[in-house]
Formats: structure tokens, sequence, C-alpha cells
């Protein structure tokens, strides 16, 4: 699961270190926006590495990684997007003491709904880089012809981390899935980078989740009982299933060997994982053999998307893909009717296709 370009280019890793492949430097051309090799897209986002559908409805929030980042609303039948959220702010400082106003400019990574009081109304919740680190609170009201979205407070995490994904429980405890923090960096290589860190309301303060310390901590999910704790690890491939009653090892494992795991999200009933291929020949082969070659970590690579049964352990591929000159970065993967939507941390845009199989 691009923080500014100044700061990505100190860290070795395609989820900080992102150069925007796919997003134009000066003098080149930007990729088209015409479907290619059986993807279409929706054009006019920056750097979308996250996708969740407001439940029941036709629209979907995406986050914005880039330098224009921020909270982006796509309607998925006019196959249109635009600025979600532009400054309106309804501040909860008993809630969330550590800002009284929201940024005035600042980019989101990984993101998160959860239910509201009323129905109709959510909690969404994105990982901020900049202008710090940081979790930020929006309150999201879907009950009109159009989504309304308000800054509601956020919780402020180190500066050293570099938090991948948000998940939250319903009573409004955080958990941040922190991929890097401190010098801990190289998770490609399999070393423990990251952790979970839990921030309750009630104290509000930060904890360390302990024994969910892994190599690359990236997507993060709650069983719909909220009892289970689902992380997809990318220095390992596997997701990393955990019990929130003891986190002190995982409950149950499955690694995937096809492709990188990036963010993991219900879709729905299904539980879906997305990445790029593990050994991608049109880059060189792995990423840490592409890494430690010093090579192109933005090169785009053929990409899956796949269901997991978190109870019988089981993967079932939904669709994948080669690499597309056109489209890279692939992140997360949703479905909505007969249609597969993919996120990019790379791109300008989401892609979307016919779910394989459907009628």
């Amino acid at each position: 699961m691009k923080i500014l370009l100044a700061i990505g280019l100190l860290l070795p890793l395609a989820a900080f270190a992102q150069t925007t492949a796919g997003v134009p430097h000066p003098g080149t051309e930007k990729p088209s926006c015409a479907p290619s090799m059986g993807l279409h897209f929706v054009c006019g986002l920056d750097q979308p590495e996250d996708l969740i559908q407001i439940p029941g409805s036709k629209w979907l929030v995406a986050s914005g990684m880039g330098e224009n980042g921020g909270v982006f609303l796509v309607d998925s039948q006019a196959k249109a997007a635009r600025r979600f959220f532009t400054g309106a702010a309804k501040p909860d400082t008993a809630m969330y003491p550590d800002c009284a106003a929201p940024p005035a400019h600042f980019n989101t990574h990984g993101l998160a709904l959860r239910p509201g009081t009323a129905a109709g109304t959510y909690r969404l919740y994105s990982v901020t880089h900049v202008p710090f680190e940081s979790i930020q609170v929006f309150a999201v009201d879907a009950r009109g012809a159009q989504p309304a979205i308000a800054w509601t407070g956020c919780v402020k995490l180190p500066a050293d981390f570099k938090t991948n994904s948000v998940t939250a429980t319903r009573d409004g405890a955080v958990l941040a899935n922190v991929q890097m923090h401190g010098t801990h960096t190289d998770f490609i290589s399999g070393n423990i980078t990251g952790g979970v860190w839990q921030w309750s309301p009630k104290d509000k303060k930060l904890k360390l989740l302990a024994g969910t310390e892994l190599a690359g901590n990236n997507g993060i999910e709650l069983s719909k009982d909220e009892k289970e704790l689902y992380i997809a690890v990318s220095g390992t491939q596997t997701v990393a299933i955990y019990s929130l009653a003891n986190t002190a090892k995982p409950a149950r494992t499955i690694k995937t060997p096809w492709y990188n795991l990036d963010n993991i999200h219900w879709s729905g009933d299904r539980l879906i994982a997305a990445g790029m291929m593990f050994d991608e020949p049109a880059c060189g082969g792995t990423r840490k053999e592409i890494q430690d070659a010093h090579g192109n970590m933005n090169c785009h690579r053929g990409w899956v998307a796949a269901q997991l049964d978190p109870v019988a352990m089981r993967w079932k591929i939904l669709a994948y893909g080669e690499p597309n000159p056109n489209f890279g970065g692939i992140a997360t993967a949703l479905v909505m009717g007969d249609t597969l939507w993919l996120s990019s941390f790379q791109m300008d845009r989401a892609a979307y296709r016919a779910l394989p199989g459907s009628k």
C-alpha cells in the first residue's frame, strides 16, 4: 500500500519510493485514457492507491497519494471522477484532540469506511503522510443524491512511521497498519519492518499490538464480527490472520506464490486482495532482484485479483492481466455487480473491466 516526491526518493521501496511512474514527467506525454489491453479507465485521479465502495451505491471513494492528492469520488455508472473533499469541516475535538482543523493540503493512502450512527452515514479514515503522518477522519453522508463529506479530526502518528493502511472498529478504535518505521525499511528482503498500532478513543493513546510486527505490513481488514484481523504482508506474500483477543502470533496464515500482496478489503461478502506479479519477466524478475540490481521498482508488472476464504483458507483467482503500458501499480480490487475495479498507486486513473465469468 509516495509520499511527496522529495520524501519518496529517500525510501527504497515501491510502496513509498514512487517516482510517479505513469504520471508524466516534463516533456513527456500523458498515457492515453483510451481502453488498453481489456481495461477501461476513469482518469482525473492522482495516484488512487485505494478504492472503497460506499455500500449499496454507485459511488467509489478513491485516495490520492500524489502531490495534488486528497480524497476523490468516482461515479461508477458515469465513469467520472471529481475531488470529493474540498474543505468542509465539522471538528470533533473531544474525540480527536490532535487536530483543530483539516490541513490545507494533504495526500491520502489507505482508506477505510465504517458505518455511522444513522443509516447511510459513515466514518471515513485515511492514511495521510503530508503535511504530517496521521489518520485523517471524515464524516460521509450518502443519504442524498450526491454523497457529502466533512472533516472531523485526526489521529497524529509518529513522524518516522510509514503507515500503509487503516481500519477501525465500530466503537471508534483505529488500527494503523505501519509498513515501515525508523530505519526498518527493507521488507522486500524479508526483514521485519512494521506492525499494527491501535489508537483508543478512550485514552487517546497509541499502543503496538505485540505480535503484529511483520515483513512489510501492507493491507489491513477486520472480519465482519470484528473478532479477527487480516493483514496482507508484502515481504512474505502472505495474509496473516490474528485474533484481536490475542495478537501474540497469527492464528492462521496463507501464502500466495503468484503476486505481491498489497491491499485487502471486503467487497460485499468477498474478501479480496490484489497486487502485482511476484516474478515479472518484463521487469527483470522479482522485486528483490530488481532492488538488488538498483533497477526500476516502478516497472509495470502483471497483476492478480483474488478472493480469500478466510475460514477454509483458500484462494480463488478473480482476474489477472499482463503488464499494461497504460496502467501499473495495481493495489486494490473490488467487485461491483459484474464489474471489477482496480486501483493504482502510480497512475492518474482507476481501471475497470468485466469480471471474468460474469454474464
